[in-house]
C-alpha cells in the first residue's frame, strides 16, 4: 500500500510553480546565511561546540558502533564506547596534570635560561626597546599633567586557567552524554530522513547520499585518529629516548597537532627545538629532537597516511589553513582541533549533493584534481 501511495504520489501533477533564482540572487542569500550563521556559532559557542564536537566524536565511533550492535544492544554498546573515551581523556588528563603543574611552577626559571640562551639576539632587541621607551617618554611629558593614568590588572595565568578548566569540562561532560544519544539512536535517524522525503525516489536519493557521508567521514576520522594515536606514541617514544622532559606530554601534543595538516607538523617543529633548547647544552644535540619530529610527521604524511587513506580526501592547503583561521577565531583552541574534520565532513557532502560540487573541488587538493583529469581524459581518448 504505501510503495502505491508514493508511486500515486509521484504521478500527480505538481500544482507548484517552479521559480528559477538568478545567480546575481542566489550568491547573496547564501553569503548572508553563511554569515548568520557563522555569527550565530560564535554568539552560541557554548551551546553549539558541544553539540558538534558529540557529532564529530560519533561519526568516529560509528563504524565500530555498527559493529558491535549486531552483536549487542544499541545502548550497551554505545555504553561501552563512550566509557571508552571518557577513559581516555581521564587519563589524558591525569598524565598530562603532573607535567602542566610543573611548568607553571617553573616558569620564572624557563623564561631567565631562556633569555640567557638567546643572549646574542639581546642587542638588537635592547635598542628597539629602548627606542620605544624614549617615544613613550616623549609622549607622557607632552601628555596632560593633571590626566590620572589608570592601568587595567589583567588575571594571572592561574586564574585564567581555573576559568578555562571549568568551561573545558562542561563542555566535555556535554558533548559526552549526547555522542551516547546520537550512537544508540543512529539508526532512527536514518529512518527520519527517509520519512521526510516526499517521494519514494526522494527517499532513496536521500538515504544514499547521508549513507555516502556518513561512511566515507566516519572511515576517514577512524583511521586518521588510529593514525595519529601512532604518531603520537611515535613521538613520545622518540623524545623519552633523547632525553627530553614530559615525553607523555609530547605525545599527547602530537596526537592532536597531527590532525592540523602543515600547520600541526610546524608548531611541533619548532616547539621540540625551543623546548630543547633549554634541555641540552650544546646546539648539536638541541637540533636533533626538531629534526626527529620533523622526519617523523614527514614519513607519516607523505607514505604513511597516504598509503592507507590514499588521495581522494586530499584537501587544498589554502582550504585548510582559511579554515584553521575561522574556526580558531570563532571557537579558539577547540575550533582550532575540530577545524580540520569540519572541513573533511564538508567536502563530503559537498562531492555527493549535487549543487555544492563546484565547491567541492575548491576543497580538494592537487592531487585529486590531477586524477579526475586524467580519468576525464582516458575515457576520451576510449570513446
Amino acid at each position: 500500500m504505501a510503495e502505491g501511495k508514493d508511486a500515486l504520489a509521484e504521478a500527480e501533477p505538481s500544482n507548484k510553480i517552479p521559480v528559477a533564482v538568478g545567480t546575481g540572487v542566489k550568491v547573496p542569500l547564501i553569503t548572508l546565511a553563511t554569515l548568520a550563521v557563522l555569527a550565530a556559532m560564535d554568539y552560541a559557542q557554548s551551546l553549539v561546540l558541544p553539540v558538534v564536537l558529540a557529532f564529530i566524536i560519533s561519526l568516529t565511533l560509528t563504524p565500530i558502533n555498527l559493529w558491535l550492535q549486531r552483536r549487542l544492544w544499541a545502548g550497551f554498546s554505545a555504553f561501552l564506547l563512550v566509557a571508552g573515551v571518557t577513559l581516555a581523556i581521564g587519563i589524558a588528563v591525569v598524565t598530562l596534570s603532573q607535567p602542566f603543574t610543573a611548568f607553571i611552577d617553573d616558569a620564572p626559571a624557563i623564561g631567565r635560561k631562556l633569555q640567557d640562551r638567546l643572549s646574542e639576539f639581546r642587542g638588537p632587541v635592547e635598542s628597539i626597546t629602548k627606542a620605544s621607551q624614549e617615544v613613550e617618554q616623549i609622549t607622557n611629558a607632552a601628555a596632560d599633567p593633571e590626566v590620572t593614568e589608570v592601568v587595567v590588572r589583567q588575571p594571572g595565568l592561574l586564574n585564567k586557567a581555573a576559568t578555562n578548566l571549568g568551561s573545558v569540562a562542561s563542555t566535555l561532560a556535554v558533548a559526552i552524554a549526547l555522542t551516547y544519544f546520537l550512537l544508540v539512536t543512529n539508526r532512527l535517524i536514518y529512518e527520519k530522513i527517509v520519512h521526510a522525503a516526499p517521494r519514494m525516489s526522494d527517499k532513496k536519493r536521500a538515504l544514499t547520499v547521508v549513507n555516502n557521508i556518513v561512511t566515507v567521514v566516519s572511515k576517514y576520522l577512524l583511521t586518521i585518529t588510529i593514525i595519529n594515536a601512532g604518531f603520537g606514541c611515535a613521538i613520545g617514544i622518540t623524545m623519552l629516548l633523547l632525553g627530553m622532559p614530559s615525553p607523555a606530554l609530547w605525545g599527547i601534543a602530537a596526537f592532536l597537532l597531527n590532525f592540523l595538516p602543515f600547520v600541526g607538523s610546524l608548531v611541533g617543529t619548532v616547539s621540540a627545538t625551543i623546548v630543547a633548547l633549554l634541555t641540552y647544552d650544546t646546539v648539536q644535540w638541541a637540533v636533533l629532537p626538531g629534526l626527529a619530529y620533523f622526519a617523523l610527521t614527514t614519513v607519516e604524511g607523505h607514505f604513511v597516511t597516504p598509503t592507507i587513506l590514499g588521495h581522494r580526501l586530499e584537501l587544498n592547503p589554502v582550504a585548510i589553513l582559511l579554515s584553521i583561521a575561522l574556526w580558531g577565531f570563532l571557537w579558539g583552541v577547540a575550533g582550532i582541533i575540530l577545524a580540520v574534520p569540519i572541513l573533511i565532513i564538508v567536502k563530503v557532502m559537498s562531492d555527493n549533493i549535487s549543487d555544492m560540487q563546484g565547491f567541492g573541488q575548491f576543497l580538494s587538493g592537487a592531487t585529486v584534481q590531477e586524477e579526475k583529469v586524467e580519468a576525464e581524459a582516458e575515457v576520451e581518448q576510449a570513446a
